[in-house]
């Protein structure tokens, strides 16, 4: 990965640490191997409750494809309105932090100020998905003010 991305977020002690702590457990033993239904498993029992139970409920195959049929033919804001209210699956969204995604990595994050915290990715790309990391952020309680490139 050749550059680096700092996203810069801002929120109460709280809400920091409660980032902090997911941050931490994510970068101690990053996501590795298959994602499947032990991986989903363990990692339900390493987050902290509070994140458990933001995750979306795991679709069926046949209300995967019916999302999937009308997200198509959706406009380009009705699709980003249908993934927001859609929500995340545990796996999917550890995907992101694993070693199989391409487009970033968790390096490292640091307190720089009473009410802010850096977190440092490793990019491949200029043009880099950030969704996962926004909506750990915004659950956390956090708002991320700028992404430093």
């Amino acid at each position: 990965m050749d550059s680096h991305v700092n996203v810069v977020v801002e929120g109460e002690a709280g809400s920091l640490a409660r980032l902090a702590s997911v941050l931490e457990c994510l970068m101690q033993a990053p996501p590795a191997g298959e994602l499947d239904e032990a991986c989903e498993l363990a990692w339900r029992g390493r987050l902290p409750g509070w994140l458990v139970s933001q995750f979306a409920s795991e679709a069926s195959a046949a209300e995967s494809r019916a999302w999937l049929n009308g997200w198509r033919r959706a406009s380009a804001a009705k699709r980003a309105e249908m993934e927001d209210e859609a929500g995340w699956e545990l796996l999917d969204w550890l995907y992101w932090f694993s070693s199989d995604n391409e487009f970033w990595h968790l390096i490292d994050f640091s307190r720089s100020k009473d009410r802010e915290m850096i977190v440092l990715l490793a990019t491949a790309d200029d043009c880099t998905p950030m969704k996962a990391i926004e909506w750990l952020v915004e659950k956390s309680g956090a708002e991320i003010t700028s992404i430093d490139r």
